[in-house]
């Protein structure tokens, strides 16, 4: 998946997972602190209204007092006559300027040093002349340095509210008694200033009052439930819908267990954690060989079958910080640790285990043989420069890491026993340079950095120059002279090579012309035609064209085909050497013997000149096979009317025993290396 789908499948999960998870959540604290707020309003609801009506109370007793004080009345037989003017006969405390009491009633005095505050003075807008001082008889629960405040203990309440009533109280009897009492005093001036009059208050809580608010405390709860549960409702709805649009999001179509997605997230993650960074992974590349030949013989079905049966067989062999995921195809990745006490304990322990998985999947289909390879990437544990011990991996790709692990598969043999194969800095530097060249093909052979050289054919009889191949030489502005087994390997691979034979055929052309015009000796070049350019349509025209542009006579100019391209489409080859024949051209076998020598070919395709391999003078012959070999070849090719060519000759005796063979060229580092231009037009000139 690409790095924009991943994107947003994250914002995505954000989206659908944590704004309802947060909005359930607000909602919650917001019902919670409504229902406790309304509590809050309608207890103070409650107290506040009985507090007004002890006010009320107050107002008219101190109205009552101010009256018949007016009217010259003695203070003391006022108080003393107060139960007969009021509903609630208070009990009523008077002092004179000088704090002496003048008069009272009841048994009870207000504590003067002790002002209480009710918190309630604002919300009810009561007078300011009054001033609430406590009862010598109240508990007191909460003092500070300025205000005392009496509170209502919880336990009590509770305790006194759900106690069983007597048994002959009805239900109305039960409620209302009262079960807490708060007694205070309120104070206020009489006779403008003269007298200082103390009124007690009493604060009666019943079980109503209790209960009332609790029944409203329900009723809120109950109506701030409904969007509550349809709030939960959604919110599970939401996390199950994300968890399956998850799994799905994560789940392998083939396999039936978790792709590459995931694969490569939770590498990542486990790679970066800082408690993972002092230990080593590796990346596994597990490759099923011949997987397409598996399913042509069995089925797609059986095939998938058999990959499903590996993602079981896996999951059961991976451990904690582990996993493993399908790539493509039928190639797997995994990601295991393998910790030792070394970077080569490191990679033992990951061989053998590796190995065990390999013998163990071979079992899968104990009927018929399967193979798998593996190619490893090993991550060491990560060392920071200055050895702190908090520093993790960074910037940890997961496809460049499985890459190499492919890379290093994929330079296993098939043939080889063994299919399990480390990726090494030497195939780092490999994949770096195909890249640089695959980089730099198209500037370079535009730029003309692609230069002929040229190696002298030799006569072995009269040691006279007779012919030159044109060789290819890269030269490069940065990276210097490059050999062609650097790159042409790499333009085969990727087709490239093609054009690098047109560029090659073109400057040979232009080279036997200039020769011509200036009157120079004309030597016959031999240039390779590569085996892709055999598939191309119309070769032996598209040859021509580029060699008549510059004029040269055709047979002036051999052709050189690669032994291995005689295995492929034999009827093409065979037309089109014949028109390169009709054409004027001479052809060649290149590498006769570097591979499996078909003498078919060479009965069924006209050429003109047989190219011994280098490999036949190369080595010991003790007894004389390779001698025979050699000597066969050239007569069969004397036989067949074709010239021979030895390449690769670098001693003096090799050159006796063609001589004496009659072979007619040789080629070689004994008469001379490939060389630019301008030096062989000077041997040409002192040895042709």
């Amino acid at each position: 998946m690409s790095s924009v789908k991943e994107k947003r499948f994250k914002k995505l999960n954000r989206r659908r997972i944590w704004p309802s998870i947060v909005a359930f959540v607000l909602f919650i604290l917001l019902c919670v602190g409504m229902v406790a707020l309304f509590l809050q309003l309608f207890a103070l609801y409650i107290m506040g209204t009985k507090i007004v009506r002890q006010y009320g109370e107050t107002q008219q007793v101190k109205a009552i007092l101010d009256g018949f004080l007016s009217n010259g009345n003695e203070i003391t037989e006022i108080v003393d006559s107060m139960h007969m003017y009021t509903f609630n006969a208070s009990d009523i405390y008077v002092l004179d300027q000088d704090g002496q009491v003048v008069a009272r009633t009841g048994s009870s005095e207000p504590d003067f040093n002790m002002v209480l505050d009710f918190k309630l003075d604002q919300m009810l807008d009561l007078d300011e002349g009054f001033v609430a001082v406590a009862d010598n008889s109240s508990k007191i629960v909460y003092k500070d340095s300025k205000y005392t405040i009496f509170a209502v203990p919880i336990d009590e309440v509770i305790k006194e509210t759900f106690s069983p009533g007597r048994e002959h109280e009805g239900l109305g009897e039960w409620l209302n008694r009262t079960i807490i009492t708060q007694k205070y005093w309120l104070r206020t001036s009489l006779a403008s200033g003269e007298y200082e009059a103390y009124v007690k208050c009493i604060i009666d809580v019943q079980r109503q009052d209790i209960f009332y608010v609790c029944i409203f405390g329900i009723i809120t709860l109950l109506l701030l439930m409904i969007p509550i549960i349809l709030l939960f409702i959604n919110t599970i709805r939401s996390i199950v819908t994300q968890r399956k649009m998850t799994q799905l999001i994560y789940l392998d179509a083939i396999t039936g267990g978790k792709n590459w997605f995931y694969f490569r997230n939770y590498a990542e993650r486990v790679l970066t954690r800082l408690r993972n960074s002092r230990k080593a992974f590796v990346i596994v590349n597990l490759h099923f060989e011949r997987y397409q030949n598996y399913c042509a013989c069995y089925g797609v079905k059986a095939g998938e079958e058999l990959l499903e049966a590996m993602d079981g067989f896996l999951t059961a062999r991976v451990g904690r910080n582990e996993s493993f995921a399908r790539h493509e195809g039928a190639d797997f990745g995994l990601l295991l640790a393998c910790d030792g006490e070394n970077d080569q304990e490191n990679q033992k322990n990951c061989r053998k285990r590796i190995s065990s998985l390999l013998a163990e999947l071979t079992g899968l289909k104990p009927d018929q043989k399967i193979h798998f390879q593996a190619g490893i990437n090993m991550i060491q544990p990560y060392i920071p420069e200055d050895g702190k011990w908090y520093h993790t991996r960074k910037n940890v790709d997961i496809n460049q890491l499985y890459t190499y692990a492919n890379a290093a598969r994929m330079a296993i043999d098939y043939k080889e026993e063994q299919r399990i194969a480390f990726f090494d800095q030497e195939m780092l530097d490999k994949q770096v340079w195909e890249h640089w060249v695959e980089d730099n093909m198209e500037s370079a052979l535009n730029n003309e950095e692609f230069q002929v050289y040229l190696q002298p054919k030799y006569s072995p009889i009269n040691r006279k120059l007779v012919g030159a191949e044109a060789l290819v030489r890269w030269i490069s502005p940065t990276e210097g002279l490059i050999p062609p087994g650097q790159f042409i390997p790499i333009f085969e691979e990727t087709g490239f090579v093609t054009q690098l034979d047109d560029y090659m055929i073109s400057r040979v052309a232009k080279l036997q012309a200039e020769w011509m015009i200036q009157g120079k000796k004309m030597i016959p070049v031999s240039v390779n035609i590569s085996r892709a350019h055999f598939a191309q349509e119309g070769l032996a025209d598209h040859i021509c064209q580029l060699v008549d542009a510059y004029g040269p006579r055709h047979e002036l100019i051999e052709l050189e085909v690669t032994e291995s391209a005689f295995f492929d489409d034999k009827d093409i080859l065979i037309d089109t050497v014949k028109q390169l024949k009709a054409y004027g051209f001479h052809v060649s076998m290149d590498d006769f013997g570097a591979g499996y020598s078909s003498l078919n070919s060479l009965k069924d395709i006209p050429l003109d000149v047989l190219k011994l391999d280098g490999e036949f003078f190369h080595g010991d012959d003790d007894d004389g096979r390779g001698e025979i070999v050699v000597k066969e070849a050239i007569q069969l090719a004397r036989n067949l009317d074709m010239r021979v060519v030895a390449e690769g000759i670098e001693k003096k005796e090799q050159v006796d025993f063609l001589a004496g063979q009659g072979c007619d060229m040789i080629q070689g580092f004994y008469f001379a290396k490939p060389m630019p231009v301008a030096e062989f037009e000077e041997k040409v000139e002192k040895d042709a």
